[in-house]
C-alpha cells in the first residue's frame, strides 16, 4: 500500500501534523485484525493496537489518534514511522536475503546522506571501541550478531530486524560501518521511513551512556 513520504529531518510542522492525519485515516480504513497479522501488532480492544517499537511497547489508540508509550519519549517521527508500519505491513515472511540501504527501492541516490546520519555518528563513537556497541545496543534490546568484526541486532519492529556491522581498520584500512535489512523490509516500510528510523537509532547508539570507558 503507498504512504505519503515522511516529511523529511527539519520539515514543517504542518507536514508531519498531514502525514500524521493521513496515516491514521489509511489505518482506520483497515482491518484492524489482518493489519495485526501482518505487522506481528495485538489488538487490545475495539481500537487499540499494541506493539513493540525499538524496545518498548507502543500503543496506538485509533479512537483518539494516539501513539504513545509509557516507557520512553516517542518524536513525532517515530509516531510516523510506527504508521506507515502499520498500513503498510503485508505479512511477507523475512527471506535471509540481506541487503544495504543503498540496494532499497530508491536508496542508491539517497545512500551518501544515510551514511553521513546513519552509519557515521556509529562509526565516530565505537570505532576504536567496538565492544560498547553491544552494551549500548543491549538497552534497545539488541543482541551480537555474526557479521563484520562487530555487528549486533536490532528489532525495531515486529516485522523489521537492523544488523549495524562494523569492519575494524588496521592501519591501512579505516574503520567501516553499514546498516543491513532483510529484502523483505520494503514490504513493511518505504525506504524513506527506513532512513529515519535509522537515523533515530544511530542518535540513541551515539548519544548512549552505557557503555564501558
Amino acid at each position: 500500500m503507498d504512504v505519503p513520504s515522511l516529511p523529511s529531518p527539519g520539515g514543517y510542522e504542518r507536514a508531519y501534523d498531514q502525514s500524521y492525519r493521513l496515516a491514521f485515516d489509511r489505518l482506520s480504513q483497515l482491518d484492524l485484525d489482518g493489519v495485526c497479522r501482518s505487522a506481528g501488532a495485538i489488538r487490545n480492544g475495539d481500537l487499540t493496537l499494541q506493539l513493540t517499537f525499538i524496545g518498548t511497547d507502543v500503543a496506538i489508540d485509533l479512537q483518539h489518534r494516539t501513539v504513545e508509550s509509557g516507557e520512553r519519549t516517542l518524536s513525532m517521527t517515530d509516531k510516523l514511522v510506527i504508521l506507515h508500519y502499520l498500513v503498510t505491513a503485508d505479512g511477507t515472511t523475512a527471506t535471509g536475503n540481506l541487503l544495504s540501504f543503498k540496494e532499497l527501492p530508491g536508496g542508491l541516490a539517497y545512500s551518501p546522506n544515510f551514511d553521513k546520519r546513519a552509519v557515521a555518528p556509529v562509526l565516530a563513537r565505537y570505532g576504536d571501541k567496538p565492544e560498547n556497541l553491544f552494551v549500548s545496543a543491549e538497552a534497545l534490546g539488541g543482541e551480537p550478531a555474526v557479521f563484520g568484526d562487530a555487528a549486533v541486532s536490532i528489532q525495531a519492529l515486529p516485522r523489521v530486524v537492523m544488523f549495524w556491522v562494523l569492519w575494524i581498520g588496521d592501519g591501512d584500512f579505516e574503520t567501516e560501518g553499514s546498516v543491513l535489512f532483510d529484502s523483505s523490509i520494503s514490504h513493511y516500510l518505504p525506504t524513506e521511513d527506513i532512513a529515519v528510523l535509522c537515523q533515530s537509532i544511530a542518535a540513541f547508539l551515539s548519544a548512549c551512556q552505557h557503555v564501558k570507558r
